[in-house]
């Protein structure tokens, strides 16, 4: 399933933007102190254009005797009475000390804004999505790239923060300054202030239009830079693969082709915006003009002064850069809308892999495994296993053939429960492995998977991974009898040493004795080796089957080998073929018969022992 089919079974817009508000809704408080600090500023842009037209009265009633006295605020009628020149000095006086009254609110609303969204929402909602990825089974991995993932954890995150600052509280801001604005205007002159906003529906209109264009543009961006990610992520990730064939330029010009993708829609969101904005101000600047014109008749009439304009005037530019900023909100509402529903479908996956209500955590397991008629099929419907039953004893080392996609790694992911069968199920010791706690499960699983991943740490914490609090002695130990001990000790910090990224400076036999040492370290009751001598050389294989042998004494092991000589030390062997068990018994008694194990120890030329077995049951020509 491609990561834009997810996507399109989006929940309703609606539905999105109540979750963002219920998500600003935790934070509440700290958001209601900043548009406490929002209202202030508001009443002091008030303050200043309403003493700038003062001012401009008070020096046209000195200039002119015949013009109408100014207008003074409640509070300030006593000013009357004073010298022009002394009560201009004290309007300007109250100008610059609100002037800087409001440049220590403004730097205090900018350091909770900031605490807000970079230090509280961001980090919080990030660890929560990171969680639940921690959570989600093998499942949501197959059908997601993890370009993807890692573009939901770190860029679509943002996107929260942008509908909080960028759209919850620069909508308020927006809502409050026009509600002022307004009341303000009205307060002075109906019929001028209607005339001034007269135009407000076509910005209303515009705004709905733009809406609806940037919601789906939106979402194609994100999933262009999810492919860009992708192919960035599998350039690094094979970068020796791609310099060992020489395809440099290739994998560059499929970068480019990426890059130039997400440029030019890109492109196209920004020439919208661009001609959005634009209209707005033409807008905004009709306003403007309509305002002067029928202003200039009021003031003839003298039913206002020029200080009421001159306010008017201040009040419509406030009112119009607010109006413009609608522009900037809708932009951020459809990016976080976007962003929004990729976290959120994230966040809403079905765990895939869920805990009962009241779980069993289970003392020690004596490793008794059946796997009753299983049978699973991947989302897209294809099957990979059918009517599996197995009943493995404690203590029982079985080993696995099959051909690639014989659902070899299957059946070792459902003992470990990392997927739930569609068919049938699996029993340790007597009880659904669905009735057991998942972490108590998996602690008693050990797993070698056949890629072996080591984290950029030190030997001693790698080994550690599972048992943090392991002390020393024990990690030694684990070491030991994983056969990794002697080459540790040969590193130039020992145990200390830390290992690079991608492991390099460790050969494949060596990264696969660490694993099976980090999987003892949990004294596992059950063992699961997915195919570990793969990829190394006869003598690493010879010390690694060594470091197996005595990882599975004592222990219930599954041995997923193509190797005969790793198998033929198990218990018994089965073959899978298209998801089926196809042969069953022990080394001895397949080498006699003459199916694909036997033809795989033709093969690969097998050791004296078996290969007389084959002559002797006339098994090879």
């Amino acid at each position: 399933m491609s990561d834009s089919s997810v996507i399109s079974s989006e929940r309703s817009r609606g539905h999105v933007v109540r979750r963002l508000l219920a998500l600003t809704w935790r934070y509440r408080w700290r958001a209601l102190l900043v548009l406490f600090y929002q209202v202030i500023l508001l009443g002091m842009t008030l303050g200043v254009v309403g003493l700038t037209g003062l001012s401009v009265d008070v020096i046209r009633a000195a200039l002119d005797p015949g013009a109408p006295a100014p207008r003074w605020p409640v509070g300030m009628a006593e000013l009357a009475r004073l010298e022009p020149l002394t009560a201009l000095g004290l309007l300007g006086g109250s100008i610059l000390l609100m002037a800087l009254i409001g440049a220590g609110l403004n730097y205090a609303y900018s350091l909770q804004v900031g605490r807000l969204v970079h230090l509280e929402l961001v980090p919080a909602m990030r660890l929560e999505l990171y969680r639940k990825l921690q959570r989600l089974s093998f499942r949501f991995f197959d059908a997601h790239p993890s370009g993807a993932i890692i573009n939901r954890v770190t860029r679509d995150v943002q996107m929260l923060r942008s509908f909080v600052d960028g759209v919850v509280i620069q909508g308020v801001v927006l809502l409050l300054a026009l509600g002022f604005f307004l009341a303000y205007m009205v307060s002075t002159h109906v019929w001028l202030t209607l005339v001034s906003v007269m135009l407000l529906p076509l910005v209303y209109l515009a705004t709905v239009l733009f809406s609806r264009w940037a919601r789906p543009a939106y979402l194609k961006n994100r999933e262009l830079s999810d492919q860009m990610v992708r192919v960035l992520t599998e350039s690094i990730e094979g970068i020796s693969v791609i310099k060992v064939f020489g395809q440099e330029a290739e994998r560059q010009r499929a970068f480019t082709a990426q890059n130039h993708a997400v440029r030019a829609q890109q492109t196209g969101i920004f020439r919208a915006v661009s001609r959005f904005t634009p209209l707005v101000d033409l807008l905004n600047h009709l306003n403007l003009a309509v305002l002067m014109a029928y202003g200039a008749v009021l003031i003839a009439r003298h039913e206002i002064t020029l200080g009421d304009l001159i306010v008017f005037a201040g009040l419509l530019q406030q009112f119009a850069r607010r109006a413009s900023n609608m522009a900037s909100i809708v932009d951020t509402l459809q990016q976080s809308l976007t962003g929004a529903r990729r976290v959120f479908d994230v966040l809403d996956q079905p765990l895939g892999v869920a805990e009962r209500p009241s779980p069993i955590v289970p003392g020690r397991l004596a490793g008794d495994v059946e796997l009753e008629q299983l049978g699973f099929e991947y989302l897209d419907g294809t099957p990979a296993l059918a009517d599996i039953s197995l009943h493995v004893k404690a203590g029982e080392c079985i080993g696995i053939l099959g051909r690639a996609g014989s659902g070899k790694s299957t059946l070792l992911s459902l003992i470990s429960r990392f997927y739930d069968p569609t068919r049938g199920r699996v029993r340790i010791d007597g009880i659904d492995v669905k009735d057991f706690a998942l972490d108590a499960l998996r602690r008693q699983v050990g797993i070698v998977f056949q890629e072996t991943l080591l984290f950029r740490d030190t030997v001693a914490n790698n080994i550690a991974f599972g048992n943090p609090e392991a002390p020393r002695t024990r990690v030694e130990a684990a070491a030991q009898q994983a056969g990794a001990d002697a080459f540790v000790r040969e590193l130039p910090q020992g145990y200390d040493t830390v290992i690079d990224e991608g492991a390099s400076n460790l050969s494949g036999g060596q990264r696969q004795r660490l694993a099976i040492a980090r999987a003892l370290l949990v004294e596992p009751s059950i063992l699961v080796l997915d195919d570990p001598t793969t990829a190394i050389d006869a003598e690493s294989e010879a010390q690694l089957l060594r470091a197996v042998d005595g990882a599975i004494r004592g222990r219930t092991t599954f041995l997923v080998s193509g190797r005969v000589n790793a198998l033929r030390r198990a218990d018994r062997i089965i073959v899978l073929d298209a998801g089926r068990i196809a042969e069953q018994g022990t080394h001895a008694e397949l080498m006699r018969g003459d199916g694909l194990y036997a033809a795989t120890a033709r093969l690969q030329g097998v050791d004296p022992e078996s290969r007389a077995l084959i002559e002797r049951t006339g098994a090879l020509a």
